[in-house]
Parts: C-alpha cells; sequence; structure tokens
C-alpha cells in the first residue's frame, strides 16, 4: 500500500482539529497516532498544521498591537477591553486576511513531502526581528539597605534591570550592577541618571565604585568634572562641601573643564570645582559604604521587614472581610497551606499538588515554587459574592504558555472567575456570564506589564471585582494599573479553585495547560472591595 495515500484527508485534518482544542476522544487519539507513525504525508500535514497555527496565533497578536497602538482607536480608561485571542480571532482577523491564510493551508496540505524537499535559510547573526523581545536596561538593581526613593510608585525592585534614565534615592544605600562589569554602591540622598552600560552622571550623593579590568573606561560624569577609571576602587562624595574623590586601589583620571586631566593613584585624592584646579588631599574611605558592608545590612534590614510583616499579617487576619489568608509560612514539606483568617472558618485549608518549597522575599519568608503542568494549590471558596478583592505577591520566572493561571475557578460556569496573566505579559479578569449552554467569559484586560525585565522580580499584584460599583480595578505594586467598567452584572461565585493551574473538566482526558512558572508567598481574598489605601498596605 502507498503510505502516503492510506488516509482520508478530511478526516485527518477532523483530527487536527480535535487534538489542537483538545476535545480529541481515546479512539481517535489513538487513531491520529497510528497515522502519524505509519506515513510520512501523515507527519509533513501535521507539522503543517501546527506552523500554520502559529503563524495564526503570532499574527493576531501583532494585529492586536497594531490596534491598541493607533491613536484613533485608542480606548479611553474604563473603555470596555479587548479579549483573549482565542476568544476575539474571529473578530480580529480580516475576511480577506483569513481566506489568504486558508488557501494557504490547503496548499500546503496538499503537497506530498516528496515534492517539498527542506529548505536552508540563512540569517545574518544579528537578526532585526521586529518581533523578538529586546531591552534598553544597562544595569540591575541587586540590593538595598532601607531604600526610600523619591517617587515610591515607580521606584525600581531588587534584581530589577534599569534602563537609561534617573534614580533618585531619598535615603538608603543601593548597589547597581553595570553589564560591563563596574559595581557602584549608592548611599542616599543622591540623584544619578545611567547613560549606559559603562557610564553614569551623578548630581548628588555619596557613590563606590569597584571597576574590574572588564569595565576599564567606566565614567561618572559630574556638574564639575568626570571620573574616568583605569582599573580601580574609588570613592566619589558630592554631598560634601567640595566634591571630592578619592582612589583607594588602583588609578583614576579626574577631567575638569578648561583643565589639564589629572591622574590619581592608590592613597590620592582631590577636592575639584567647576572653575578651579583640583586640590590634593589623602585618600579617606571613612564616609563610604562599600559592597562588602552590605550584606550583615541587608540581613538586618530584612530580618526588621519581615518582623513588621508578622505583625501587619496580625492585624490582616481579624479583618472580618477577610475569607481566605495563606501565608505560606506552614512547616517545611507540609503539603497543605492553612487559612489564617479568623472568620474564614469555612474555607478549608488549601491542597498543594507537585509545587516545592522555597525562599520567598525574604531569607525566612517561606514560599511556593511552580515549575511544571501538575503544580498547583486546591481551594474552594463557598457562596456567591457581589464583591471580591484577591492580592498576592508572585515572580514570575517566564511566559511560556498562552495563559499563566493565578486563581481560577474549576471550569466555566456562571459567577466562576478566571484570574491569569496572558501571552503578552498582560493580566485578565475573566468571569462566565450568562446561563448553560451559552455561558460566555466576560474578560478584563490590562496593559502589558511582565515584559523580560519583569522576570524574576517580586510583585504585588491584586484585583477587586466590585458589582455594587460596577467596576473591576487592577493593581501593580499597590497603585492602580487599570480600571473597567463591569460588562454584565454577575455574583461571583468560584465555587473550586486553583492557584497556579486551572482544571476545566475532572473528566477531561485533554487538559489545556495554563500552569504558572514561577513563585508565590503570599494569598488574600476578601468578600469586599478594599480601598486604594488598603491594597497599598498590603503591597508596602
Amino acid at each position: 500500500m502507498n503510505p502516503h495515500l492510506d488516509f482520508d484527508s478530511a478526516e485527518l485534518h477532523r483530527l487536527f482539529m480535535a487534538k489542537a482544542d483538545g476535545h480529541i476522544s481515546a479512539e481517535d487519539h489513538a487513531r491520529l497516532s497510528m497515522m502519524l507513525k505509519t506515513s510520512a504525508e501523515a507527519r509533513h500535514q501535521w507539522y503543517a498544521f501546527q506552523d500554520v497555527e502559529s503563524a495564526l496565533f503570532s499574527w493576531s497578536q501583532q494585529e492586536r498591537q497594531r490596534v491598541e497602538e493607533e491613536p484613533a482607536l485608542t480606548a479611553p480608561v474604563g473603555a470596555a477591553p479587548a479579549r483573549p485571542v482565542r476568544a476575539r480571532l474571529t473578530w480580529l482577523l480580516p475576511l480577506a486576511a483569513l481566506l489568504a491564510i486558508l488557501v494557504m493551508v490547503v496548499n500546503v496540505l496538499r503537497q506530498p513531502a516528496h515534492l517539498s524537499p527542506p529548505k536552508v535559510v540563512t540569517a545574518p547573526l544579528l537578526d532585526e526581528d521586529e518581533n523578538e523581545a529586546t531591552t534598553t536596561s544597562v544595569a540591575l538593581l541587586t540590593r538595598g539597605v532601607n531604600l526610600e526613593w523619591v517617587d515610591a510608585q515607580s521606584s525600581p525592585a531588587l534584581n530589577a534591570p534599569l534602563s537609561p534614565g534617573w534614580l533618585k534615592l531619598k535615603a538608603g544605600i543601593a548597589e547597581l550592577e553595570f553589564y560591563q562589569g563596574a559595581r557602584l554602591v549608592v548611599e542616599g540622598p543622591a540623584e544619578i541618571k545611567l547613560v549606559s552600560a559603562g557610564e553614569a552622571y551623578c548630581v548628588s550623593g555619596r557613590f563606590s565604585a569597584h571597576v574590574p579590568p572588564q569595565a576599564r573606561g567606566f565614567r561618572l560624569g559630574t556638574p564639575n568634572g568626570d571620573v574616568v577609571d583605569l582599573g580601580t576602587d574609588f570613592g566619589l562624595d558630592l554631598n560634601s562641601a567640595t566634591p571630592e574623590v578619592h582612589v583607594f586601589k588602583g588609578e583614576v583620571e579626574l577631567h575638569q573643564p578648561e583643565a589639564q586631566v589629572r591622574m590619581l593613584t592608590t592613597g590620592e585624592a582631590a577636592g575639584f570645582e567647576k572653575s578651579t584646579p583640583a586640590r590634593a588631599l589623602p585618600a579617606s574611605d571613612v564616609a563610604f559604604a562599600f559592597s562588602r558592608d552590605l550584606e550583615a545590612r541587608m540581613n538586618e534590614s530584612q530580618r526588621q521587614s519581615l518582623v513588621r510583616w508578622e505583625e501587619q499579617g496580625r492585624q490582616w487576619n481579624l479583618d472580618p472581610r477577610l475569607k481566605l489568608r495563606l501565608d505560606f509560612q506552614d512547616p517545611q514539606g507540609s503539603r497543605s497551606l492553612k487559612n489564617s483568617a479568623a472568620l474564614g472558618q469555612e474555607v478549608a485549608p488549601g491542597t498543594i499538588v507537585g509545587c516545592i518549597w522555597t525562599q520567598g522575599r525574604w531569607p525566612e519568608k517561606k514560599a511556593l515554587q511552580f515549575r511544571s503542568v501538575s503544580d498547583r494549590v486546591r481551594l474552594s471558596l463557598p457562596g456567591t459574592h457581589r464583591q471580591v478583592t484577591m492580592a498576592t505577591w508572585v515572580q514570575l520566572h517566564g511566559l511560556n504558555v498562552r495563559q499563566s493561571s493565578l486563581c481560577m475557578s474549576q471550569g466555566i460556569e456562571e459567577g466562576h472567575m478566571h484570574w491569569q496573566i496572558l501571552h503578552d505579559g498582560s493580566l485578565c479578569l475573566g468571569v462566565g456570564s450568562g446561563k448553560n449552554p451559552n455561558v460566555r467569559s466576560d474578560d478584563y484586560i490590562t496593559p502589558v506589564i511582565f515584559t523580560p525585565e519583569r522576570f524574576g522580580q517580586w510583585v504585588h499584584l491584586a484585583v477587586v471585582y466590585d458589582l455594587a460599583g460596577g467596576e473591576v480595578t487592577f493593581y501593580l505594586n499597590g497603585g492602580i494599573l487599570s480600571k473597567h467598567p463591569v460588562q454584565t452584572p454577575t455574583e461571583l461565585a468560584p465555587v473550586m479553585m486553583e492557584l497556579g493551574n486551572w482544571t476545566p473538566s475532572p473528566d477531561k482526558r485533554q487538559q489545556p495547560v495554563r500552569n504558572f512558572a514561577g513563585c508565590m508567598d503570599e494569598f488574600s481574598l476578601y468578600t469586599a472591595a478594599l480601598r486604594p489605601d488598603e491594597i497599598r498596605a498590603l503591597a508596602e
């Protein structure tokens, strides 16, 4: 029998669609597996089908971004947002483009494998693909002690990549690592502008720098002149009456307007004004904070933060609106999470499936890590509710699936809620509305927040569903992210829920992949609409 002609194409394409949508039966799955195993042509068509489906998804994402970025089509705050990609394809794809893609599908699937030799495609080493993820970051905030930023809402998080621009530190000590290798300790009050991976401009503050050979030429500019490293450890004090540079090891060049470049070596220092020559000083490290000093200071600062969080937690637990609070401080190895809410007795402890214990925001704070499609925490919340607030601390490690669950009701029914991260890095709250069999999802979607720069950072997320006020509000790190009017007035009935995953139907053989890849170290649920100041307190 000819291996290229031992099946019906229409039947094969039906199996493809059933497999892609997750509705394939056991018998059809076995039949499809046998076709792919025994027929090269079937395998060729399967690969082509997957390529086209990926192309459709990629195209729809680009079209969605294009539409959202056109000024004439930009929706005002509070306007009804777009739906997730799969729910919106029929509305997003223009008819002409869809027909063109369908023609391509037919032509590709009709072409026998033996008539389609593989193509060899060459590309430049730097492929300027407009769809490729890019970053403008030049440095990293690695450590901090008692940090107070001038603008708390836009302050960088620890381990946050930093792009060129201003950092304004009101108090505390921050350590920056530049991508070329220089390490800079900044003591506030300080104003510093990151220029590139090897340069910064300082207006005020006290700085100590370690510059390894790989970062030779690192430059710190000031209003009175520039300090250029030649492989050294040095300090720069802009908070004293006269700016001073101190060389602890190695050598630096001091560049001043209308003056010759001055070389400073180990043990030398200089005070420098804008219009007068530098004056010689003996080097002293007494006034400076160094990287070696930060570890002990950080440990004490983190211990104090944990103590404050524990004290606040005892107050939060007494809130009568709080139905569920998981603090993730259960015994090491525990396979359940206690509910700390004093008046949440009707809510059972969460059951851990697959996740492993790890460190949370501080060394003595615990968290759960979600790694695979199996990992989840099973919860239940009885009753129906006109108002719900959910809040959590998460550390996202990546976006490798189309939708990543934060907290999702099992199934899709009226009143079910699905809080998730979409593939593009935006947040979505989906609420089931309508009666079976016509249940649909009203989706509320935020701007994109999870870009590669945010992977690995601890962030505080919250969402408020307020049927009484007719509004859905999303929060990021205590600040309002976006607001949306309620589409269909529906009371929430979460019933069975999962943190970090989703089970649409327990008896379904093929389950969609919705697993969260990252860590979570706190989760709270209130049957009330918390105010902005209350959300901010949870995030501090």
